[in-house]
């Protein structure tokens, strides 16, 4: 093989593991999601206490799941009727095999954890999830990825880490006192149903 289609090669194969490179770190890139975004489109926001946390297949074998218990310790959103939930996300080991899922957020036992939610409660949508053969509705699965997950740590820092953003934008709620970032989240739901409020006089009239 002579000198010159070795260099092509060599430039093709460089030029293909350049591409599934940028591929793969354009995958990994998230839309910013702002708290007041996550805090009006959640269904609820809930702190607590990670109480175990199982990965298995799921239903359809198609894709390992991870379920988190979490114990409830304050509802800042949602209705919440009992003292734990299931929270539900892809990704985890089962046996030999494992699966991780760019910017899903992970948990660790006993961590204190603030968490934006999103309930599972309809079928369709839940073809491939835990919660059928467990039969828990609702469940919950976190909203905005690993953006909808702050960790509390043992001096009330609330942080979120473990993803990236598209926008180079800084981004002023990634590291904050629990107290101060209840605080917004509470604000921005009274500024909401104020706003739901004027908006529903105004259709009445």
């Amino acid at each position: 093989m002579n000198k010159k289609i070795l260099l092509i090669l060599k430039f093709l194969l460089t030029s293909f593991i350049l591409i599934l490179f940028i591929f793969s770190y354009s995958q990994g890139l998230m839309v910013k999601l702002s708290l007041r975004k996550l805090t009006v489109e959640a269904d609820a926001i809930i702190l607590g206490k990670v109480k175990n946390i199982q990965s298995q297949w799921s239903v359809d074998r198609s894709v390992i799941l991870t379920l988190v218990n979490l114990d409830v310790q304050e509802i800042l959103k949602g209705k919440i009727n009992s003292n734990q939930i299931l929270v539900q996300y892809p990704g985890g080991e089962v046996g030999d095999i494992g699966l991780k899922v760019s910017d899903m957020p992970t948990f660790q036992k006993d961590e204190i954890v603030l968490v934006f939610l999103k309930s599972i409660t309809d079928i369709e949508d839940t073809k491939h999830s835990l919660m059928l053969s467990l039969n828990i509705f609702p469940g919950f699965s976190i909203f905005g990825a690993a953006q909808g997950k702050y960790s509390i740590d043992n001096d009330g820092i609330a942080r979120k880490s473990g993803y990236s953003l598209i926008s180079k934008d800084v981004e002023p709620n990634i590291v904050l006192p629990l107290s101060i970032l209840k605080a917004k989240i509470v604000r921005i739901l009274r500024q909401n149903q104020k706003k739901r409020e004027k908006t529903h006089e105004k259709n009445k009239k």
